[in-house]
């Protein structure tokens, strides 16, 4: 009698992709997160990084006439709470400008003009502390587009912190878009880091670029605590 020949069933392709590729997808959105955290961290701390230390803006001084405290409702719906927010109100001088303007100080009667006094004057401008100051207090602020921004020294020492860990942020995030690392059941980081894809070169710029970045945050925050 004659045996039937005996067929292995394949798989059908339709049901392997989704398994094969839900893991992948899942460690791109880890990847693309961690992207867009280190692009909108570190824009936002090195734009204001220009305006802490005098290079964009006009650096002046705030004489405090008023300070309040106002409560911000911030958090989702369902779990909101007040967020107490210090500002003081006073009048500001461009120092750059008032240093421009003493070649015109005497009027005749042994007081200065307006560009003596401290150049550009705003009256009734305010800025945000985080904390109460007498009246008469004098504040280094700098005057943006927008607004004024107090010159805190220790946020100043640890921006350049804050802009390393976003890029390493962005290099783990690059690593995760090319190789799908980052999911529950997404490949091992040994596996991931072999199947980079650009080989030796692409894995040298990001190790590279990730350890300089960690280098620069620790160098950073240990000078900042030494100081």
């Amino acid at each position: 009698m004659p045996t039937q020949p005996f067929f292995r069933p394949r798989p059908s392709p339709l049901r392997m992709r989704p398994s094969a590729r839900l893991p992948s997808s899942a460690g791109r959105v880890v990847g693309a997160g961690l992207v867009l955290a280190g692009f909108f961290f570190g824009g936002m701390t090195a734009k204001d990084m220009g305006y802490a230390n005098g290079r964009k803006g006009d650096a002046g001084t705030l004489t405090v006439q008023d300070c309040r405290t106002q409560f911000d409702r911030v958090g989702s719906s369902r779990h909101r709470h007040a967020r107490p927010v210090v500002t003081c109100t006073g009048t500001f001088r461009d120092d750059r400008e008032g240093r421009e303007g003493r070649g015109h100080l005497d009027d005749g009667g042994g007081r200065e003009d307006e560009g003596g006094r401290g150049g550009a004057t705003v009256e009734d401008a305010t800025v945000e502390t985080g904390a109460k100051f007498e009246p008469g207090k004098q504040l280094a602020v700098q005057k943006t587009d927008h607004e004024f921004v107090i010159i805190d020294g220790q946020w100043t020492r640890q921006s350049p912190a804050i802009v390393c860990v976003s890029v390493c942020a962005l290099v783990a995030g690059v690593f995760c878009l090319l190789t799908g690392f980052g999911a529950r059941r997404g490949p091992k980081f040994r596996n991931a880091w072999r199947g980079v894809p650009g080989g030796t070169a692409v894995r040298a710029v990001l190790a590279g670029t990730g350890g300089l970045a960690a280098l620069g945050a620790g160098a950073v925050l240990l000078i900042d605590g030494i100081v």
